[in-house]
C-alpha cells in the first residue's frame, strides 16, 4: 500500500523547487484534496480545501472584513461586491455593536488613523477619537456604552477604553513602555484581553475592565510562556479564548478555556491547536461560537477561511482573489452596505507596451527607465510591465516620504549571463520582468530604515520588506506588531547557528509595507531558497526578500519570447543542451521550454 505522506512529502518537496523556478506563489490551498494518516487527522502541512457551498457554513451570520481593493483599504459583507464605507481613504478593523446597529472602524480619512462609528444605513460616520496619532481595533462593551481600542498617543501602543461617543478616554496600560494591542472584551463585561510586549514576546495580558486609577490592579499575564501568544478573542458564552499561537513552531489559531476563579485571577488552560497551515491570523468567532473565521495569507492574497471549532478541514469563505483582513462576525443577516458600494473602482496603472519591429522576431520591446540606478545591471524592463513598475516605485515614495527605488540591485540581466547555484540560469531578470531592491538602507546617521519580517506559508518561507516612514506623527504607515528577523552575522552564527537568524526586538515608530504595495501593482515576491547546496539558513543570498516580479501569469518561454527572438533564446534554452548541464526535466516542462517528441514525459509523481 502507498504511503500517503511519503507521497505528499514527495510532492511538496518538488512543487516548493518548481515553484521557485517558476516564480509561482506556492499556494497549496488551491488544491482540492488533502493527505491524511490512518486515523483521518491531518499531519504536516494540511492542504486547505475551499468550500463547495459557503453559505452553509453559518446561515444565520454575516462576515464583516477589511480588504484591500483598488489600492485602498475597505469595509466589504461577504464579498467585494458588498462594500460598507465607500470613501477615498482607507478603513479597517470593523467592529459590530452589540445590538447590530452599528460598526465601529478606523479610517484615515482624517489624515491619520481614527475610531469612527457609521450606523446601519448611514451615510456619514462620526469620528469618535481625536489628536492621538494612531487609534485602530476597537472593541465594544458588551452593553455597547463603551469601546476599548489601541493607541499610540504615548509613544507606544497602549490599550485605552472610551464612552461610545468618544469622550472621556482613559489608558488602561500605561504603567508600560512596551507595545500593547488587539483588545477583546469579555462578554460578562469584566474583562479585557489584549496582547502587550512588556515580557519582550508577544504574549496574552488581562486587565480588569474597571480598572482605572492608580488604585488599578495592574494587567497579568494569562499567557505564561516563552511562546508568541497574540490576538485574543472571547468566545460568545466567554467561556473559551481563540488566538494566535507560535508555540508549536508555525503561526496557528489556538482555542483555550477561560476559567474565571471568583476573586482570583483567571487563568488558560487546554489549550489546542485547531488550524495547520502555516500561518493563520486574527481569528474571529461565529455568533453561535460554532465556527471561527480566520486569514490565512498567502504569498500573493489573503483569503478569508472558516474551521468549526472541533478543527477538522478549513473551508475558503470566497474565491475571490482577495487580499482580507481584521474580520468580524455579524448576527445579522441584512446587508450592511451603502447604496453606493458596487461603484466602480480606479485602475492603478495602465500599462503601454511598445510594439517591436515587424522584423525583429518578437512582439515587443524594452523599455529604458532613466530615472533608476542599477548597480550593476541594465535599467530596462518588458516594456509590458514598465507602467506597473514606475506607478509603483511613484506610490512608494509617496507612502514612506523618500525615493527608496531610485537605486536597484539589479534589473534586466544579458540574455547570456550563466549562473551558479545561487541564481537561476532561465531567469525572469532576463525575461525583463524582475527587479531586486536594496538590500539595505540607511538614514544619514546610519540607522537602519529597512525591517523584513519572516512568514512561513505551508512549508515555504517568505519575506514581508517594510520602510520606516520619514513622517512619524501617524500619518504615514503603522506601527509594527510582530517582531523583524534579525539577518546579521551575529544573529545567523552566534545566536542561533543554522537557524538563519533570529528575531529582533519589536521597534517602535511607523512603517510602510512595501511588499503590500508592491502586490497591487503585480509585483509579486518568491520564497527562499532551501534546497540543500543553497539555503537561507546557510547562505543570506538565498532569501530572496529584495527580489520582485510581474509575470501576468505567463509562463518563463513565452515571456521571454516578448522580448528576444527564438534564435536568441534558443543558446540558453534548449533542451537537450539543459538536461545535459543537469536541469531537471520537470522544471523545463513547467517553464514551457519546447521540448523534442522523445522527451522524458514529466509525471510529478514519479
Amino acid at each position: 500500500m502507498t504511503n500517503p505522506e511519503l507521497i505528499s512529502g514527495v510532492f511538496i518537496i518538488r512543487f516548493r523547487r518548481l515553484a521557485r523556478a517558476l516564480g509561482l506563489a506556492l499556494s497549496l490551498a488551491a488544491l482540492t484534496f488533502t493527505f491524511l494518516s490512518a486515523d483521518n487527522s491531518p499531519r504536516g502541512a494540511q492542504i486547505l480545501a475551499p468550500s463547495e457551498n459557503p453559505a452553509a457554513i453559518s446561515p444565520n451570520g454575516k462576515l464583516i472584513f477589511a480588504a484591500k481593493n483598488d489600492g485602498a483599504w475597505n469595509l466589504y459583507a461577504d464579498t467585494l461586491a458588498q462594500r460598507i464605507a465607500p470613501n477615498s481613504a482607507p478603513a479597517r478593523d470593523p467592529a459590530i455593536a452589540p445590538d447590530g446597529k452599528t460598526i465601529a472602524f478606523r479610517s484615515k480619512r482624517d489624515g491619520v488613523w481614527e475610531i469612527y462609528a457609521l450606523p446601519l444605513g448611514g451615510a456619514n460616520p462620526t469620528r469618535l477619537t481625536r489628536g492621538m496619532i494612531y487609534s485602530a481595533a476597537p472593541a465594544w462593551s458588551p452593553d455597547g456604552k463603551k469601546i476599548a481600542f489601541e493607541s499610540y498617543a504615548r509613544g507606544d501602543l497602549d490599550i485605552w477604553v472610551m464612552n461610545a461617543d468618544g469622550t472621556q478616554p482613559q489608558n488602561l496600560t500605561d504603567d508600560s513602555k512596551a507595545y500593547e494591542s488587539s483588545p477583546a472584551w469579555s462578554p460578562d463585561g469584566k474583562w479585557i484581553a489584549f496582547t502587550s510586549w512588556r515580557t519582550g514576546a508577544p504574549q496574552i495580558f488581562i486587565v480588569a475592565a474597571d480598572c482605572v486609577g492608580a488604585a488599578c490592579r495592574k494587567p497579568f499575564n494569562l499567557s505564561a510562556n516563552k511562546f508568541g501568544d497574540q490576538e485574543p478573542v472571547f468566545s460568545p458564552d466567554g467561556n473559551k479564548l481563540a488566538f494566535v499561537s507560535e508555540r508549536d513552531g508555525q503561526r496557528a489559531i489556538f482555542v483555550a478555556e477561560f476559567v474565571a476563579r471568583g476573586s482570583s485571577a483567571p487563568i488558560l488552560q487546554n489549550a489546542r491547536r485547531i488550524t495547520f497551515s502555516g500561518w493563520d491570523d486574527q481569528p474571529a468567532w461565529s455568533p453561535d461560537g460554532k465556527w471561527i473565521a480566520f486569514v490565512s495569507p498567502r504569498a500573493t492574497r489573503q483569503p478569508i477561511y472558516i474551521i468549526a471549532l472541533d478543527g477538522g478541514i478549513p473551508r475558503a469563505r470566497d474565491d475571490e482573489n482577495i487580499f482580507a483582513a481584521s474580520v468580524a462576525w455579524s448576527n445579522d443577516t441584512r446587508a450592511l452596505t451603502n447604496d453606493n458600494a458596487n461603484d466602480a473602482g480606479k485602475s492603478l496603472y495602465t500599462e503601454n507596451p511598445i510594439a517591436a519591429s515587424p522584423t525583429s522576431g518578437h512582439p515587443y520591446d524594452t523599455r529604458r527607465l532613466t530615472s533608476f540606478k542599477v548597480e550593476p545591471g541594465i535599467n530596462k524592463l518588458n516594456s509590458r510591465v514598465a507602467e506597473s513598475f514606475l506607478a509603483f516605485a511613484a506610490r512608494l515614495k509617496q507612502e514612506v516620504g523618500y525615493d527608496f527605488l531610485a537605486t536597484l540591485s539589479d534589473m534586466l540581466r544579458p540574455l547570456e549571463l550563466k549562473c551558479d547555484n545561487t541564481c537561476d540560469t532561465l531567469s525572469w531578470h532576463k525575461a525583463g520582468r524582475a527587479i531586486d531592491t536594496r538590500l539595505d538602507y540607511t538614514d544619514a546617521r546610519g540607522n537602519s530604515l529597512l525591517e523584513i519580517g519572516r512568514e512561513d506559508q505551508q512549508g515555504e518561507t517568505y519575506w514581508r520588506v517594510f520602510l520606516r516612514a520619514s513622517a512619524q506623527d501617524g500619518t504615514m504607515g503603522e506601527p509594527l506588531k510582530d517582531a523583524p528577523w534579525d539577518l546579521s552575522y551575529r544573529a545567523r552564527w552566534v545566536i542561533a547557528p543554522g537557524e538563519g537568524g533570529t528575531k529582533k526586538p519589536l521597534p517602535y515608530g511607523f512603517y510602510v509595507d512595501v511588499t503590500e504595495l508592491a502586490r497591487e501593482y503585480g509585483w509579486t515576491r518568491i520564497s527562499s531558497a532551501d534546497d540543500a547546496d543553497f539555503n537561507w539558513k546557510t547562505d543570506k543570498v538565498a532569501t530572496e526578500y529584495w527580489h520582485f516580479q510581474n509575470t501576468q501569469g505567463l509562463k518563463w518561454y513565452a515571456a521571454i519570447s516578448e522580448v528576444y527572438a527564438e534564435s536568441e533564446v534558443k543558446p540558453i534554452a534548449e533542451w537537450n543542451a539543459l538536461i545535459r548541464s543537469g536541469t531537471e526535466a520537470y522544471l523545463l516542462y513547467l517553464k514551457a521550454i519546447p521540448a523534442p517528441a522523445k522527451a522524458w514525459k514529466w509525471n510529478l509523481m514519479k
